[in-house]
């Protein structure tokens, strides 16, 4: 009997593979792969789950805020002394520092892999001072990682794709576009909002500044100012491994005034997406297609979020949703307005937003095109 092909995901957090990449990687493990999984661990119950599945976890201790070239070092002698000692036949590393570690190791080792530009983060789209002398530094490494050796990138958006390829850090030949991780629709299925006179508006993601909560704050008490009513829930984690996360004190002051209500990390999603009325991002990160977005189109919930990369990918314009642009606290305010005021129009957009997801962002979609560019890579 043959021995099974060995394939190895590399990522820099184990609860982003959870909640992002499980379900592409099951496939590959159900294909009859032995697939690994390197990662820094946050819960250890999460290692166990995904042990239980049948994957083989390993801790890899990257600090994902670090820019200390000599920490940095000794992560990718790790990450290389891991990835030669299990002799994967392909490696598809997810996010920015593993893509750049992963694209040198893999020069070296002559190894096919894959890198997952899951939309540009913080180093593309921030503006302190630390990240635009660090930006240079990850352009010119992506570029060193851009070798003979057989590899494919894939983006989420078309944006980002014409972007590495017209600045030189990846040829065209070897740029995929798989917009998103897709959803499962029969899990996030179409459900009619519950009639309600106070719509609830829903924010889910990373509470960064940069996915626009504080923005969305800000809107909301203009609205009140209106004399509307309605109440936001936030969903979500503070990430406190990014600089631009959002303080605990500041979220708990916006909570106590009830400008919002905090959620916390919500598991069942399907049934959040049931109860609210609006879903709000109101991003000026680098995204590559937010997810959040998906689930709202998927279960029928017309969406407001920014003219932004990713965004746009999913929600066009006054069809499915509202766009508008980013950092404009007026807009954004109209906006949810006129859909606060209207059910008819959310219930319209909602429609629309599930012929949308069910035609180009289903799961099964992208984990078929996904498993084609791991075959094609192999040829």
């Amino acid at each position: 009997m043959a021995e099974p092909s060995v394939f190895v995901y590399v990522i820099n957090v184990d609860w982003y593979f959870d909640l992002h990449w499980v379900q592409r990687a099951r496939a590959k493990l159900n294909s009859g792969a032995k697939v690994h999984i390197i990662m820094s661990q946050t819960d250890p119950e999460i290692f166990e789950r995904l042990s239980g599945l049948g994957f083989v976890c390993h801790v890899w201790n990257i600090d994902r805020r670090s820019i200390n070239p000599f920490i940095s070092v000794l992560r990718l002698r790790d990450l290389y002394r891991l990835i030669k000692t299990i002799q994967p036949e392909i490696v598809h590393a997810i996010t920015i520092k593993p893509n750049i570690f992963v694209g040198l190791i893999a020069h070296v080792l002559k190894t096919p892999y894959v890198l997952s530009v899951t939309g540009t983060g913080i180093i593309f789209s921030g503006k302190t001072l630390v990240i635009r002398m660090v930006r240079p530094i990850v352009r010119v490494l992506y570029r060193l990682a851009s070798t003979k050796t057989r590899r494919k990138l894939i983006f989420e958006n078309y944006s980002d794709l014409d972007y590495f390829v017209e600045t030189g850090l990846c040829a065209a030949e070897d740029a995929v576009a798989i917009l998103g991780a897709g959803v499962d629709i029969d899990q996030f299925n179409l459900t009619p909002e519950r009639d309600r006179e106070r719509p609830l508006i829903l924010f889910a993601g990373r509470l960064l500044w940069d996915k626009g909560l504080g923005d969305l704050v800000e809107a909301g008490k203009m609205l009140r100012k209106q004399g509307l009513d309605f109440a936001i829930k936030v969903a979500g984690i503070v990430d406190h491994d990014t600089i631009n996360a959002i303080d605990e004190k500041t979220l708990d002051q916006w909570h106590d005034q009830g400008l919002i209500e905090r959620l916390g990390n919500v598991r069942n999603m399907p049934a959040l997406l049931e109860e609210v009325n609006i879903v709000v991002l109101p991003t000026y990160y680098g995204e590559g297609v937010p997810r959040i977005l998906i689930e709202a189109g998927s279960c029928g919930r017309a969406v407001v979020t920014t003219d932004m990369p990713g965004c746009r990918e999913i929600i066009e314009h006054r069809v499915n949703g509202l766009l508008v642009p980013p950092r404009n606290v007026e807009k954004l305010t109209e906006a949810l307005a006129e859909l606060i005021k209207s059910a008819e129009l959310r219930e319209k957009m909602g429609n629309a937003g599930r012929g949308k997801v069910k035609r180009f962002f289903s799961q099964q979609q992208v984990i078929n095109e996904t498993l084609q560019l791991y075959e094609e890579l192999l040829e």
